[in-house]
């Protein structure tokens, strides 16, 4: 477990992102006090489902809340009053060693390293599940509770999820499981039955910044504003598009689309040049299909709201929505279904990344000829 700690975390970019090397959760106050509640009381529920946007602060907050668990010290310490902002001491042998995955009452279960491809499998596997039979078969030491950590239970294949269910249903005595969860209705129902969930709301702009200061004080506000608004509010995503030249990508990206209904081929080609790269080109091809992504939901919401990250991006968009929005809905799903094939069954990426440029085409063509 500890070896994979030291790598980055499997969707994050830089090793100082992991989230549980990360001292300090922003916002979330309600889902703070109910897990302090719950972890002081004596009918601390076995089963934890924390849920929101990808990127907010779900990981850290689980690290915290596993830290308090395994403290002894539950209710107290690490949670506190409704502070502003929660903090954790690492210097303390605790954060330490759960840090680092050596805390012998914790495990972490996510997508694992592949050691042929130097690189995460794309999903957790059923085998993931049950190497979890001989940390639950273990007496608890230390006097402490015991800890399982899914992250994220999204990953999870049918397998793996169905291989959850039994010691969901026979928890060991003493053991406590925090699933985080970015698409809680991707979960098998039966799993989410068996979990107390606990919802956690969108960062404000200004805890957001303050994620993003706290992980790299070098960003400048105007700089963490953009990569913030690209994220749609998600400063995980941000730091990731910062770490990866995200901004730079974005600019590439808008030179394709902006002269929509005509895309650009040669901007379009540079893209997917760029992606097609060994190495570099999967987090490339990975950060394009999250800008798509957010350019999408932005577009959608265009009629009802402005959240264009640029004047550039609010002109084309107003130009996109003059018609019905079904065909962008159409584009969006498309989207996410090839993204997750690309994944699965390693599909040519410059070859993905073409097709859904052409389908944005044909939809600002559909928008054009609606005036």
């Amino acid at each position: 477990m500890s070896e994979d700690v030291t790598r980055p975390a499997p969707d994050e970019i830089s090793e100082a992102l992991h989230p549980a090397l990360t001292t300090r959760v922003h916002g979330h106050a309600e889902a703070w006090d109910t897990l302090a509640e719950a972890a002081a009381g004596n009918g601390l529920h076995h089963a934890w489902l924390l849920t929101g946007m990808a990127g907010t602060g779900k990981a850290t907050l689980a690290y915290h809340f596993a830290r308090s668990l395994l403290s002894g010290e539950a209710g107290g310490g690490l949670f506190g009053a409704s502070a502003p902002t929660l903090h954790a001491d690492t210097d303390d042998p605790l954060f330490v060693q759960v840090a680092s995955a050596s805390h012998p009452n914790l495990t972490i279960l996510r997508r694992a390293w592949n050691h042929d491809r130097k690189r995460y499998y794309t999903e957790v596997r059923v085998d993931d599940v049950r190497r979890l039979t001989s940390f639950l078969g273990q007496r608890a030491n230390l006097k402490s509770r015991r800890v399982v950590l899914i992250d994220a239970a999204d990953d999870m294949n049918r397998n793996a999820a169905n291989a959850l269910l039994k010691p969901l249903e026979e928890p060991p005595a003493d053991t406590i499981f925090i699933l985080v969860c970015h698409s809680p209705g991707s979960l098998l129902p039966t799993i989410r039955s068996r979990c107390r969930r606990v919802s956690l709301g969108d960062l404000t702009q200004a805890q957001g910044l303050a994620v993003m200061a706290d992980a790299n004080p070098e960003i400048g506000e105007a700089a963490a504003s953009l990569l913030l608004q690209l994220a749609n509010g998600s400063p995980g995503l941000a730091l990731r598009l910062e770490a990866a030249g995200g901004e730079a990508l974005y600019r590439q990206l808008l030179a394709a689309l902006v002269s929509a209904p005509r895309m650009d081929r040669a901007a379009a080609q540079k893209l997917g040049d760029m992606v097609s790269k060994a190495g570099q080109g999967e987090i490339a091809f990975g950060l394009l299909m999250d800008l798509l992504d957010g350019f999408l939901k932005r577009l959608v919401q265009a009629p009802f709201q402005d959240l264009a990250a640029s004047q550039t991006e609010r002109e084309l968009m107003q130009r996109l929505t003059r018609g019905s929005l079904d065909q962008w809905f159409e584009v969006w799903d498309k989207l996410a279904r090839l993204r997750e094939r690309t994944g699965a069954v390693n599909l040519n990426r410059k070859a993905v990344t073409l097709s859904i440029l052409s389908d944005f085409e044909e939809a600002a063509r559909g928008s054009a000829g609606a005036r």
